[in-house]
């Protein structure tokens, strides 16, 4: 379990080569925070349900969101998360590969700080990265 000094970003994604890509690009950023993924948004609740109730120093400092995933997709996790008052602190920045009006809309009406469309290369993903750490968790 991480101390309060020291930052973690959680990814939420189901496809688990994206999150592979992503953790190899935190890494490569040279960000000073953990990085971790889970595989959908019913995953991400239980993961924030069960820090939020034994160690809100252990919530992480920012969450990235895929907004399509099986179970419980990013637009229904980021309803959960901005409603409760243990969790809405949690910078969400949506990180998909949907481009849709409809998507960027309903994400920054329901409090996501952030919508970003998945990088192509691994060297757009490091740089990525390195700007969500910047701004983030500084």
């Amino acid at each position: 379990m991480p101390d309060s000094n020291h930052k973690t970003v959680l990814m939420a994604d189901d496809d688990a080569e994206d999150c592979m890509l992503a953790t190899e690009a935190f890494a490569q950023s040279g960000a000073d925070a953990a990085f971790s993924c889970v595989e959908d948004g019913v995953e991400l609740m239980k993961y924030l349900s069960e820090r939020s109730r034994s160690s809100p120093g252990g919530l992480p400092n920012l969450i990235l969101l895929d907004r399509n995933m099986p179970r419980k997709d990013g637009g229904k996790a980021l309803i959960e998360i901005k409603t409760d008052p243990a969790l809405r602190h949690i910078p969400v920045v949506i990180l998909t590969t949907s481009e849709r009006e409809k998507d960027i809309a309903f994400s920054m009406e329901t409090g996501a700080e952030s919508f970003i469309t998945k990088p192509a290369t691994f060297d757009e993903w490091v740089e990525m990265m390195r700007s969500l750490a910047e701004r983030w968790l500084r």
